[in-house]
């Protein structure tokens, strides 16, 4: 029989899973709402400021190198310091939400997203080891609800900037999520530093503590698939809405709410991808899933209208949802206890740099030969990220 002392300590224990949980897709929610408003702005800045399309990719990979900078040092920090961390990223994202709607011109606008940039460096890696630490024994669970609630929150940001573009104008969209955004700064100082000890970490080795231990042959692997798929989404979800409004003829607060919808469904798929990872294994079901990708991003430009074009791009969105709790669930898997804020900043800082390059090598090909190039360059990354799953399914053998 459980004495009544165990079952306290067990209801405890699942108290502060649901509680740290919560917590986590809460922040996380907050902090996305602003990830994918510049993608779904770029057809208006354009036209309003007369941002081309070669700014157009710097607005994308000139904070995505400052983000690259901003990882290392966070992750450092984060694994010692991660409420103050935490909080730091809410406040980088207050300041870009008063910098970017005053903007009117190109270089106020970087700023504004570098400063984006910064927040999202500083969160995820003490926001990703928490929720894998938080009971390792249900780590797919913990990503998948932590990764979910990002998907929800960049939904979220499109919609409403869709919804209120033709009231109050795209300004009003980075207005309304300052005072969420600056309650989490002090939320995430005080709950953090209060329940950095109740975590569920399993008592094993911290030899793995360091860069230089990372730097394994599985883990630079798993890097490199990453990327890839990063690159490839990265270059789609930039790109996919000035496809739907100069292609398709979209108009611009439609296109943000058609992008919105995408990483709502994702919500699913985030749940869907850790539960399947968990039934088939991680590499099978993330090889299928891109795969699957790679043929739907053909059939989005042969779409015969605007509607199965928008559902194919939904579709397309959710499965990647679905593969992102196991590419986390992979780099937490190579890196140990001591080290595993490091390792998300050192996964962050290589999809970061290969998104950048990615990016800024379509916007170039896009300018010369049409946005539709967009698909099969993006077709054309996830190939080989498939033959380094398979190659290190093969290692894990």
């Amino acid at each position: 029989m459980v004495s009544v002392e165990d079952a306290g300590i067990v209801e405890s224990k699942r108290s502060g899973f649901v509680n740290m949980l919560l917590f986590l897709a809460s922040t996380h929610f907050t902090l996305h709402v602003y990830t994918m408003l510049l993608p779904a702005l770029l057809p208006t800045l354009r036209s309003e400021l007369g941002v081309s399309l070669p700014q157009v990719s710097l607005l994308v990979s000139i904070p995505l190198l400052v983000q690259i900078v901003a990882n290392i040092p966070a992750g450092v920090a984060s694994d010692r310091y991660g409420g103050a961390v935490m909080a730091a990223s809410f406040l980088a994202n207050v300041a870009a939400a008063a910098l970017i709607p005053a903007s009117t011109n190109f270089l106020t606008l970087l700023i504004g997203f570098c400063l984006l940039a910064i927040g999202s460096a500083l969160y995820h890696p003490p926001g990703l080891k928490a929720s894998s630490e938080v009971d390792p024994s249900r780590m797919n669970l913990a990503l998948g609800a932590h990764i979910a609630a990002g998907s929800m929150g960049i939904a979220v940001g499109p919609i409403v900037l869709g919804l209120l573009m033709p009231i109050w104008g795209w300004r009003s969209s980075f207005y309304l999520w300052m005072p969420p955004t600056l309650m989490f700064a002090v939320v995430s100082y005080l709950y953090m530093g209060r329940s950095s000890t109740t975590a569920i970490v399993e008592p094993g080795p911290r030899a793995g503590d360091g860069l230089r231990s990372l730097l394994t042959a599985d883990f630079l692997l798993v890097l490199l698939f990453c990327a890839l798929v990063e690159a490839s989404f990265l270059n789609f979800s930039t790109f996919i809405p000035t496809y739907f409004t100069e292609v398709r003829g979209i108009p611009p607060s439609l296109t943000s709410i058609i992008f919105g919808l995408g990483p709502l469904v994702g919500i699913a798929g985030a749940f869907g991808g850790g539960a399947a990872g968990d039934r088939y294994g991680r590499l099978m079901v993330t090889t299928v899933l891109l795969f699957v990708m790679s043929a739907l991003l053909a059939l989005v430009p042969l779409s015969p209208g605007v509607m199965v074009s928008a559902a194919v791009y939904i579709i397309v969105r959710a499965l990647f949802a679905s593969s992102m709790p196991l590419l986390s669930a992979m780099i937490a898997a190579n890196s140990g206890v001591g080290n595993r804020s490091l390792a998300f900043s050192a996964y962050f800082a290589v999809l970061n740099l290969a998104g950048a390059a990615t990016t800024s090598a379509t916007s170039l090909i896009v300018e010369a030969h049409g946005v539709s190039m967009m698909f099969p360059i993006s077709i054309a990354i996830l190939v080989p990220a498939m033959g380094l799953i398979l190659l290190l399914k093969h290692r894990s053998a």
